[in-house]
This record gives C-alpha cells, sequence and structure tokens, in this order.
C-alpha cells in the first residue's frame, strides 16, 4: 500500500509543521506582549495629558475669576464716581431753582388733568 503524503504527512513535515507552530505562537505571544506595552504607555500619556489640560484649565479659570473681579471692582468704581458727580450736581441746584422747576412741572401736570 502506498502512502499518501497529503493525509498522512511524514515526520519531517509533521515536525517542521510543530516547529512553525511554536514559532507563530511565540511571536503572537510578543506581538500581544508587545501590544499591551504600547496600551499602557499610551495610557500613560493620556493620563498625563488631561493632568496637563486640566492644570491648564484651573490656571485660566483662576485668571478668569481674578480679571471678573478686577472688572467688577472697576465698573463699581465708576458707578459710584458717577453717583457721586451726579449728588454734586444735584447738591449746587439752588432752593430757588428746585421751587421754580417745580412749580413749572405741577403746571404742566394741571394743565394736562384739566385738558379735554
Amino acid at each position: 500500500m502506498t502512502r499518501d503524503a497529503t493525509v498522512h504527512p511524514q515526520s519531517g513535515d509533521l515536525t517542521r509543521l510543530l516547529d512553525t507552530e511554536r514559532r507563530l505562537a511565540e511571536r503572537l505571544q510578543a506581538a500581544r506582549a508587545e501590544a499591551e506595552s504600547v496600551l499602557a504607555r499610551a495610557r500613560a500619556d493620556v493620563a498625563k495629558r488631561e493632568a496637563a489640560l486640566a492644570a491648564e484649565l484651573e490656571a485660566d479659570q483662576g485668571r478668569m475669576v481674578e480679571r471678573l473681579a478686577r472688572e467688577r471692582r472697576k465698573r463699581e468704581l465708576e458707578i459710584a464716581a458717577e453717583a457721586e458727580r451726579q449728588a454734586t450736581a444735584y447738591a449746587s441746584v439752588s432752593a430757588q431753582r428746585l421751587t421754580a422747576v417745580s412749580g413749572v412741572l405741577v403746571r404742566r401736570l394741571l394743565d394736562d388733568e384739566s385738558a379735554p
């Protein structure tokens, strides 16, 4: 009986096949280890970047809080100065002038009410 080499590989072929399978398994294991290493480095890099961005955001927020406080204080001073100017201007109006203006206003109101 003749032996069919496709059905029953010869002993040398089997040895080569087993060696190839072993080498492929080693390569696969090395590739998996390398992939895990790359993934670990990528995760560490992402964590560093996230921490840097968080620190940058916190610094930006601090600067914005300071800026808003300065702008609010500046506006408060502007409003206080304007109020002071208006109070000074009102205080400089004489009692005689206030009486005259109030008289004009009263007459206008009364004229408006009596109009048909």
